[in-house]
């Protein structure tokens, strides 16, 4: 791994050296029953059944809050004000725990955030069981909750890279996804059968303790994480600025980093927020209503999973741009197939080739940010990738007004376009990205 942060040419084709945590060099080869080589490595299982308690819990609070807001105010503009007041903090709060992640052990960084967020979700859950809870509360627990999580997804996605091989790093972030989306689609339902069925408060004190599991279970991980004599950032005096600073100049010093970056925010800003108009389809385009809703819903979401596992299954195959391009223009084109279908079948059809070609890109993305970033400054060249989900708002709003002015499905179609636009002439432009292995 380069350990200097002046990088001004792009990267050989040959692979960048990376410090392994852990050597498996028999595991390089595809196939779909390799698909689950990481979790062989005793720290990445430990660290990912952690993730998928963080992650199922992430996802009841979603459903849950949102139906308490609503049970509370009647009002839809409290529900969007309580989703802002969980995404702003990724603007502000990412790039200084990117700065945190590459100073201090990722493990601790992990255990203090995930403590704090089940702090948040018990006092909540204390004030609904005590019939308490005002709609200020939801506002204050949703934004110290994405304070939290901010904090924390920095050093839980660098430390990947710490636990594992190199050659091991796509397996382990797509199993890391496929956890994620796994939850996406559980989760709700679970949240949902357990409001139904025991109380609001109940779903509540479920989330603390699957929380808690978390962190009991992250404390089974070496203190520090980092490969012996990765140490070397801590021993200077940490100024914020200077560290953040140093940060940009290194991404926009590395042409690779810097493409991927970018490349990372043209779905964001163009292509994701189609998932806030789909209630537009479902009851105006489609016809099918709140059932349809769900189920459309439900297909991106076993795309998004069988796409994680899809690409867990690829190893550490030698064409990772390629694939990388493939996923990007074909998230754009299935956007516009789905925007300009009326028939509900091949509506489902293409939410699911949207889920899975989404989360595709997404975890070729993240993958190869983190084997081409140095070790020293990996924390915050991921926070600037989490930052890029804090803008999805600034997306959605042009978004938005295109679909009030022309109709859904001709603000999905020109996003779309955008995307797999974009990422096609990026390849065009760039010949190393379609040399990244």
């Amino acid at each position: 791994m380069a350990r200097t942060t002046d990088v001004t040419e792009d990267p050989p084709v040959t692979r960048p050296p990376v410090a392994p945590a852990t050597t498996l060099p028999s595991q390089r080869a595809a196939g779909f029953g390799r698909g689950f080589d990481s979790l062989r490595v005793r720290n990445f299982r430990w660290f990912w059944i952690a993730y998928v308690f963080s992650f199922f819990a992430m996802q009841m609070d979603m459903l849950a809050r949102g139906w308490l807001v609503y049970d509370l105010t009647g009002s839809g503009v409290r529900l969007g004000l309580v989703s802002l007041g969980m995404g702003l903090p990724m603007l502000v709060v990412a790039p200084v725990a990117g700065v945190l992640a590459d100073r201090f052990p990722k493990r601790n960084l992990i255990i203090l955030s995930q403590t704090l967020a089940a702090l948040m979700t018990l006092a909540l859950a204390l004030l609904i069981a005590t019939h308490a809870v005002r709609f200020w509360h939801v506002m204050l627990t949703s934004f110290l909750f994405g304070t939290a999580f901010s904090f924390s997804m920095p050093a839980r996605q660098s430390i990947i890279s710490e636990l594992v091989d190199r050659s091991q790093v796509l397996n382990a972030v797509a199993l890391g996804s496929g956890a994620m989306n796994l939850a996406r689609v559980a989760a709700p339902a679970i949240a949902g059968l357990l409001v139904a069925l025991v109380s609001m408060a109940g779903v509540y004190f479920a989330m603390v303790a699957l929380q808690a599991l978390g962190v009991a279970i992250l404390f089974l991980l070496p203190r520090d994480t980092r490969p012996r004599g990765e140490g070397a950032p801590a021993k200077r005096p940490m100024r914020i600025q200077a560290d953040l600073l140093e940060g940009f100049r290194y991404v926009r010093r590395t042409p690779v980093l810097m493409t991927l970056i970018t490349l990372a925010f043209i779905p964001v800003l163009f292509g994701m927020p189609f998932q806030m108009l789909m209630p537009i389809f479902a009851k105006d385009v489609l016809g099918v209503g709140a059932a349809g809703l769900g189920y459309l819903l439900s297909a991106s979401g076993v795309g998004a999973i069988l796409g994680s596992f899809l690409i867990a299954s690829f190893g550490d195959f030698r064409h990772k741009g390629w694939l990388l391009i493939g996923a990007g223009v074909g998230f754009g084109v299935a956007l516009i197939l789905f925007a300009l279908t009326t028939n509900f079948g091949l509506a489902l059809w293409w939410m699911a080739v949207v889920g899975l070609t989404s989360t595709g890109y997404m975890s070729m993305n993240n993958t190869m940010v983190q084997i081409y970033a140095a070790d020293a400054m990996r924390g915050r060249v991921i926070s600037m990738l989490m930052m890029t989900w804090g803008l999805m708002p600034l997306g959605a709003l042009p978004l938005g007004a295109l679909a009030e002015r022309a109709g859904a499905p001709l603000a999905v179609v020109v996003g779309g376009a955008v995307v797999a636009g974009s990422i096609a002439l990026w390849a065009v432009a760039r010949p190393t990205l379609r040399r990244l292995r």
